[in-house]
């Protein structure tokens, strides 16, 4: 594989990633709506939403820990690339010395869901507000 084909594998993976944010979002503009709903609602509402709310976080976790991996995924293609003797770009060279990455390296089997600082960022405010619109007294996040 060449240079450029890695480059283009990684940028397809980006935009796939970038689908899966957009389905974040949704989830997550579905939560805030429904806890508008279940604030006003039973335990049982309340608690469905909760979970709901926990499972788009847990998605957006997955989806965020994705890009690290396809960072890391490049490099080690590009790696195993001049291994077979292509010649590579000095942007490729060093693309592979910034995330260290070797021939013959492998992707770790499990991903790490808090590798990426702005999704867990985004998660954890995100839970804040919808489970906090859920279960705390005398919080509304909403326009009146």
């Amino acid at each position: 594989m060449e240079e450029l084909q890695i480059f283009n594998a990684q940028t397809q993976g980006y935009v796939a990633n970038g689908l899966f944010q957009i389905a974040v979002i949704i989830g997550v503009f579905i939560a805030f709506r429904a806890a508008r709903f279940a604030r006003q609602n039973n335990i049982i509402a309340k608690g469905l939403v909760s979970l709901f709310s926990i499972i788009i976080g847990f998605f957006s976790l997955s989806v965020g820990s994705l890009r690290p991996q396809l960072e890391q995924l490049t490099a080690i293609r590009l790696a195993d690339a001049q291994a077979a003797g292509a010649t590579l770009s000095a942007n490729a060279q060093a693309f592979i010395s910034n995330l260290g990455a070797s021939a013959g390296d492998v992707l770790p089997a499990q991903q790490n869901l808090f590798g990426d600082i702005g999704t867990v960022a985004f998660t954890v405010i995100f839970l804040l507000i919808a489970l906090g619109t859920i279960w705390l007294p005398n919080t509304d996040f909403s326009e009146k």
